[in-house]
């Protein structure tokens, strides 16, 4: 590591954990990345998943620690960044402290974290998605095949190897574990947890200049819910009910703007768009009950699971390797 090398500190890979490697990020911060930086579609959901959850655990034993000086962390996906007063405590020191929490966490095999289920509906045709498509071909790229009579859901559909039908089934069937919470407004990053609904595709190019509120996209393997109108370049997969509120007017977004967390998991359920749109007009006036349920995670039990399911994940797989071969790239 050179003189002006960012990178402070490298933990070697060890069997269950990915290597661990310490960046300079500023005079107050460092960044804390699990892994190489891969894309995810180089990385099967078993390693999305497992760096996450490592994040999470990590990142509530640093706030049990209370370590002096540390005033902040902001979890990511693959990351923590570590928020310190250069006043109060050295950056070697603050190192060693994060290494030693990181050296007795061998794995997050036996983990068991608490969080909820959020059942949340969706539309997969709803018009805001057909408008912003329309937009999109309009205004920013006339020649985006996949974006087919204002609709992206046949493009993935191939880019996968299976029907539309089949994409909507996968879509719903699996639950989302939120990995993340950050970019836009209470957006959250979310993986599947059954790995035989690990579909994936490629963002737009360029990007979109509008996207609507409660749209759900979809990228790698990863899909995420608009909490805000804003650009995107995420596949678009359908609508969802509202996520975040600046004011608080609805009971869900008294304690935080953002409905939701980090280990929250998501049950997408299908329903019509008349009534997506009457959940909008009730969440604006205070009503409608968003349905959470309370859980307890045992990383044990979903590897168990997801080695269930690891046969219908390599089927989709050969699928996904052939349609490559033939569908067009973005």
């Amino acid at each position: 590591m050179g003189k002006f090398d960012p990178v402070l500190k490298r933990i070697p890979l060890r069997e269950g954990c990915p290597e661990i490697v310490f960046r300079q990020a500023g005079d107050g911060f460092i960044e804390v990345v699990y892994g190489n930086n891969e894309a995810s579609a180089n990385k099967t959901i078993k390693d999305i998943i497992l760096r996450s959850l490592r994040v999470i655990v990590i990142n509530g034993k640093i706030k049990e620690s209370k370590i002096p000086g540390l005033t902040e962390t902001v979890p990511g996906g693959e990351s923590l960044l570590y928020v310190f007063d250069p006043l109060k405590i050295e950056v070697d020191d603050l190192i060693d402290r994060i290494t030693q929490i990181e050296m007795a966490l061998p794995d997050v095999y036996d983990q068991v974290i608490e969080t909820r289920v959020l059942h949340m509906p969706l539309t997969f045709e709803h018009s805001l998605i057909k408008k912003a498509i329309e937009k999109y071909v309009k205004e920013v790229n006339p020649d985006a095949f996949y974006c087919k009579d204002g609709s992206n859901l046949e493009y993935i559909a191939q880019y996968n190897g299976i029907t539309v039908e089949e994409l909507k089934q996968r879509f719903l069937e699996t639950e989302w574990l939120v990995s993340m919470v950050g970019f836009f407004p209470g957006l959250p990053y979310y993986y599947p947890l059954n790995p035989a609904s690990a579909i994936t595709c490629p963002k737009y190019n360029p990007a979109r200049t509008w996207t609507p509120e409660g749209a759900v996209d979809l990228a790698d393997y990863c899909s995420t819910i608009f909490g805000v109108e804003s650009s995107g370049g995420c596949q678009l997969i359908g609508r969802t009910v509202p996520i975040f509120q600046a004011k608080a007017v609805h009971s869900q977004f008294e304690k935080s703007p953002a409905l939701f967390k980090p280990t929250d998991i998501i049950q997408f359920y299908e329903v019509s768009e008349q009534e997506i749109d009457d959940i909008y007009e009730k969440v604006s006036k205070g009503e409608w009950e968003y349905q959470t349920t309370k859980r307890v995670f045992s990383v044990q039990e979903w590897l168990a699971f997801y080695e269930e399911h690891e046969e219908e994940m390599k089927q989709l797989q050969k699928k996904q390797e052939m349609a490559r071969k033939t569908v067009r790239q973005v």
